[in-house]
Order: structure tokens, then sequence, then C-alpha cells
């Protein structure tokens, strides 16, 4: 990458967001707050009581609480572990090297495996890393100490945090979510009314530049909350997620439909923006009275252009109408369940004791660690007065993930934000501190250090983690107890850091090296081809069996790909050689609608009949969308040219019959539902086709570099 480069994404990532401000100012007062008790009774391991706090902290409440209480119960494990182990092998070196490494193996794979595998950290880490402290404190008294203040000051940061964001934060997630999408929706809709001639509107409160930027990293952590809270959302959070990526879709249209009315001197069709911003209104206010329309009562905007025409303003029309497919039905309760159960997600994935994956990935990350640990141990590294260095050892366990891309990215973020908090914290300990007396300006440094790593913890994905990162170098640096402070912490935290990566960088090359965009390829292909069985399957006429039951296992297979798709897209811009992400993101994005649409059709299959002249159409139709389908997943897969499907004779067919059965005698008449259902079969026949007609090009060899950390 080069600097201007670099520099433009630092000003992206960086910018101010919505919700990034408030969300700064409670993590640095709960911090500030925690120095309090640490001060008053010098409490030990204070750098940990700050990092707990970093890592657990989300923009909800929700997503906080639930944190906070599983990881002090997986801490509780994980310790409780640690004892009884040291009670066996405490005086048996190597019996206490085996219990390092089955503890790393095994919360690896919890990592892995659990529906929440931040718990298998919390369990195996802890666990692991007090295999090793009786290198640095061979007294046993000391040992069964620095277990209990460790346990202890975990939960004095938890406890400190949880009460501060229950006092300052906003509170329920699904709230919050609909702000997130009404904040948006406004914006385009104001956008486009300026650009009608109306000069009497408003900015709105936040630009759509830096709604862009903020993307939908947010929304989406607000709807997996609301998922764990709110049933409603939970049976429905396809079609949210839907939701968010084509409101995100929106902003990124206006903003490019801002740029070409500014760059052409061509007026643009002023009656087509109105409709647009009314549709953003319309969409806005079904959200905010919580009555979704149906694609019955929709009027569509994008019926009556030309199939060819590219723009953005063609596509923020079809955006709008593919939201109103994708919305849940108006006639649902949004306090009810829908009609097809769906279960709460298990403790363990389904392909947990199945999936070969997870136990590489386990033997990786923990050979790494053992490595670096009896590097220090084989050479007799004083231990005792340097245990910086057996960061090295939690490197190999933090950077350890599922891809080559998603380890390379967290190590290059851990790396940075070290470098980042040791060099504020030598600042703070060369010139600011010596010249500070009194708690107030201590606050004064430690605040100001507090707020610069949470304002980078609350960015995008991208940069958080460096976040993180910063602030527990920089207490590492400014929080060492009562004795004479020293430098020489930063300078461990970063060679132990930096050799970790190392280690783990060979052990991950040599041993089942696995690329994120590799892994993305298959899964999307994967994804385009279940729902090919979706379509051949779910919505004919010729299966009779399909039920609720069905429906939702569709649904929970399918999404499962979606989201690791979705996370391996933000993974694979970390890799050498990388294809061109803006068209995998456009393409899984579209994949998306696809699949809440054939869901809907799946789930109207017995609440609306097909006329009995129209049924021969409809299954000639839905092996037709398949066959399409599985050409686009072979292309995926393998880079062949798919074959195009013209699917508008057979939908034309369609409509036919369903219109001649209203004047035929004992068939079914035209409804409302059956003129739904034919929406539905339109739009679906709208997206394929335009998937299929625009041939993928990003397996091709692209190899633009410079835009890859830039790229949204």
């Amino acid at each position: 990458m080069s600097p201007s480069a670099l520099i433009d994404f630092l000003r992206r990532e960086l910018a101010p967001t919505p919700g990034r401000g408030s969300a700064t100012f409670r993590l640095t007062l709960a911090c500030l707050v925690a120095t309090i008790p640490i001060l008053t009774h010098h409490i030990p391991h204070a750098p940990l009581i700050m990092f707990v706090m970093f890592l657990i902290t989300q923009e909800d409440t929700a997503a906080t609480i639930i944190g906070s209480i599983l990881g002090l119960v997986g801490l509780t494990i994980g310790l409780g572990l640690a004892l009884l182990a040291w009670e066996i092998s405490l005086d048996i070196p190597w019996l206490r090297i085996c219990f390092l490494a089955g503890f790393l193996f095994g919360g690896l794979f919890l990592k892995r495996a659990l529906t929440l595998g931040f718990v298998g950290t919390c369990i195996g880490l802890p666990a692991a890393m007090c295999m090793i402290l009786p290198d640095v404190l061979p007294d046993p008294e000391k040992l069964v100490e620095f277990v209990l203040w460790l346990w202890w000051c975990i939960t004095l940061g938890l406890s400190v945090n949880a009460g501060v964001q229950l006092l300052l934060s906003p509170g329920d997630p699904l709230v919050l979510l609909r702000r997130e999408l009404d904040a948006r929706l406004l914006a385009v809709e104001q956008s486009l009314r300026r650009l009608a001639g109306n000069g009497a509107i408003e900015p709105p409160a936040t630009s759509l530049d830096l709604l862009a930027i903020a993307g939908m990293s947010r929304p989406l952590a607000l709807l997996k909350s609301a998922s764990i809270i709110h049933r409603w959302a939970r049976e429905r959070h396809e079609e949210l997620a839907a939701i968010i990526t084509l409101i995100d879709r929106l902003v990124t249209s206006a903003i490019a439909l801002e740029s070409l009315a500014a760059r052409t001197t061509e007026g643009i069709n002023r009656e087509r923006l109105l409709n647009v911003a009314d549709g953003c209104d319309r969409m806005r206010r079904a959200f905010e009275e919580q009555r979704l329309p149906s694609p019955g009562e929709w009027r569509a905007l994008a019926a009556g252009q030309t199939p060819g025409t590219i723009s953005p303003l063609t596509d923020m029309e079809r955006t709008l109408d593919e939201i109103a497919l994708a919305m849940p039905r108006s006639s649902e309760d949004p306090n009810q369940p829908a009609a097809g159960s769906a279960p709460k997600p298990g403790l363990f994935l389904p392909d947990a004791f199945e999936n070969p994956e997870y136990v590489r990935f386990a033997i990786k990350g923990s050979l790494a660690a053992l490595i670096c640990y009896v590097i220090y141990v084989g050479y007799d590294y004083p231990v005792a007065r340097d245990p910086g260095y057996y960061t090295s050892v939690i490197t190999c366990f933090v950077v350890s993930l599922s891809t080559v891309g998603s380890s390379n990215q967290k190590g290059i973020l851990r790396f940075g934000g070290a470098a980042i908090g040791g060099l504020m914290g030598l600042i703070a300990l060369i010139y600011l501190l010596p010249n500070v007396e009194g708690i107030g300006g201590f606050w004064l440094v430690f605040g100001a250090g507090t707020a610069v790593a949470a304002w980078v913890t609350f960015g995008t994905p991208r940069i958080s983690y460096c976040g993180i990162q910063t602030g527990l170098v920089f207490y590492k640096a400014v929080l060492q107890g009562f004795a004479a402070l020293s430098a020489t912490v930063v300078r461990d935290r970063l060679f132990g850091v930096f050799f970790g990566l190392a280690v783990f960088g060979i052990v991950e090359h040599v041993l089942w090296p696995v690329r994120a965009a590799d892994r993305m390829r298959a899964r999307l292909a994967e994804v385009i081809n279940l729902l090919a069985d979706l379509a051949r399957t779910a919505t004919s006429s010729a299966t009779p069996t399909m039920n609720g039951g069905n429906v939702d296992s569709w649904r929970r297979r399918i999404s499962l790909k979606v989201e690791e798709v979705q996370g391996l897209i933000e993974s694979s811009k970390f890799e050498l050689g990388a294809f061109k992400l803006s068209e995998i993101q456009k393409l899984a994005g579209d994949a998306q609608i696809i699949f809440i649409l054939l869901l809907s059709l799946a789930r109207q299959k017995h609440d609306v009949a097909l006329p009995n002249v129209a049924r021969t159409a409809a299954v000639d139709l839905d092996n037709a969308m398949a066959t399409a389908l599985v050409s686009l997943g072979t292309h995926v897969d393998n880079g062949s040219q798919p074959a195009v499907t013209n699917l508008e004779p057979m939908m034309d067919a369609l409509e036919r019959y369903v219109a001649a059965s209203t004047n035929a005698p004992r068939e079914t008449a035209a409804t409302p539902d059956l003129t739904e259902r034919l929406a539905l079969y339109r739009a679906l026949v709208a997206a394929i086709m335009r998937l299929s007609s625009e041939p993928l090009n990003a397996w091709n060899g692209g190899n633009d570099i410079r835009g890859l950390a830039v790229q949204h």
C-alpha cells in the first residue's frame, strides 16, 4: 500500500461515525472509575482490569452484559481447571507441559467449535498461562494468591464496566438497530430531495460519507445482540440482515449519484428522484410503526425501467423494491413468533465434532505456542526478571484463526496496536507523568490515552483490535504498580508479540495452510448451489412434503454459509494475490437477496396455491432458476463461463396462465396473496438474470493490492 493510500484509509477509519463518540466516552469513564479502587487498595494486575473492559465492551448493553457473564463463567472454569492441574503436576515439569498443551488444544478447539467462540478463549487461555506461572513464581502460596487476584481483577473490571454501561448506554439493541436504519434512510432521502431541486432541505445529522465509512458492522452487531434477546428478531434474522445489506447499498448508490450529478451538466429525472425519496420516507415510517409493507402493497419503482439500464438511480429503485420484498410480512405481529419456529442455537456448531479442520486449527496454534515456550525454557531465559516475553505464547493463541488472511489481519493489528500503545506509554513515562502532581494530573494523562485507544476500538472490524492492543500496552506502561516505573515492559511486550507472530506464521504456512480467498470462493459456491437446491425443491409444487420445519432447516444451513462468506471477504484482504473484492461483495449481497426471496416463496407454498393450469409453468420456472444458479455456482467454484439462461419467457408464461385462470371455471382466481407470489417470482427472476448476465472476473487474477485495505 502506498503512503497516500494508507493515509486515506486511516482518515476514513478514524472519522466520527454514529455512536462512536458516546461509546468512547462510556468506556473511558469506566476505566477512570476503575482506577479509584486500584489506587486506593493497591490492587495488582491493573492493566488486566482495563484490558477486559476493552475486550468485552460492545456498543449496546445486551451484548456487554451477556459477554461479561459468559466471560466470567469461562474464566472461573479455566482457573478452576488450572488449580486442579497444579495439584497433580506442580512438581513434575513434563506433566505440567502436557497440561499446558492440553489446555492450549482444548481452548483453541472450543474457540472454533462453540457457537460463542470467545468462551473457549476465556477457558483455555487463562488455564494455559497458569501452567507457565511456576516458571515465574516457584512458591505455591504465591501461585494460588496470583490466581485469586487474577479472578478478582477480571471480576472487578467486568462489574465496573457493566455498571457504567447500564447507567449510560441507550439500551435495547433492537431500538438502536431501528435508529441506525432510520438514520441511513433519512440521509438518502434528504440527498435525493436536494438533488431534485429542493434547497430548503437541511443536511442530515450524519453525512452519507460517514455512514458509508461506518458500513454494516454496527447494524449487524446490533442485529446479533437483538437476535439473542428478542425472539422476533431471531426468527427474522435473515430478512433483517438482508435489509441491512440493502440499505447500505442505498447509501453507496446515493453517494455515487451525488458524484454523478456533480460531474455532468445533464439533469437527472426529477420525478424519479422524488419517487425514490418518497419510497425511503415510506420505509422509515414502516420501521417506526413496526408495520412493514408486503410486496402486494408496495408500488414497484423500477417496473418501468429498461432491464439493461445501469445507473445509481436505477440501482436505488431496484434496491427499494428488494427491501419491500425482503421485509417480514406486514400481517405478522412483531411481538409474536413467525410461522416457522426458529430454535435457539445450540452450545456447539452443527459440525463441531465432524469437521477435521477444527482439530487441525487447534494443533497449529498449540504447536506454535509450545515452540515459543520451549525456546525460552530451553535457553534458560531469565523469565523471573522479564516475564513479559511470554506474550509470545499468548500471541500464538490469539492470532490463531481459521484462515491465513484472518491471522495476518489480527497479527498486523496486534503488533501495530502494541507499537502505538508503547509509543504513547513512553511519552507518558518520559515527558508527562514526571511533571504530574496529584490524582487530577494522572487522570488527565490516563483518560487521554484511554480515549485514543477506545476511539480506535469502536471503529470498524478492520481496525478495532488495534485499539484493544493500544490500550493494553499503554496501561502496562502507566500502571506498573507503585515502584519505580520502567520502559522495559514496552520492549518486552513488542518483542514477545513479534516473536510469537514469527513462529505462528511459519507454522501456519507449513502445516495445513488455509487461504481465506480460497475458502471464500468455495463457500460462496456452496451458498449458490444450496440456493439452487432450495429453488428446485422448496418452491416447486412437485414437493408437497415441504413444511415450515423444512424451510427453517434450509434457512439455517444457508444462513451459516452466508455469514461465513461475509467474514472471509474481510479476511481475504490481508492475503497476497487478492481477488477483486468489490465484485465478490456485490455477488454475496445479491445471493443474500435471492436467498430471502426463495424463503418467502417457500413459506407461501401451503398458504397460496397456484391455479392448476399454472402449476406446470411454475415447476418449469423453478427448475430453470435452479439450473441458472447451478451454472453460476460452477462459475464461482472453478471460473468456467456461466450459461446465460433467459427466464423471462417462462415468467411471462406463468403470468399468462395465472391471468387466464381468473376467467376459467372452477379455478383459483387471482388474489392479493397470489399477486404477491407473482411479484416474488418476478423479483427472483430479475435477480438471477442480473447475476447470470454479468460474468464475474474476480477469479481471473485481480492483483490490485493498492485498494485492498481501503475497499469498503
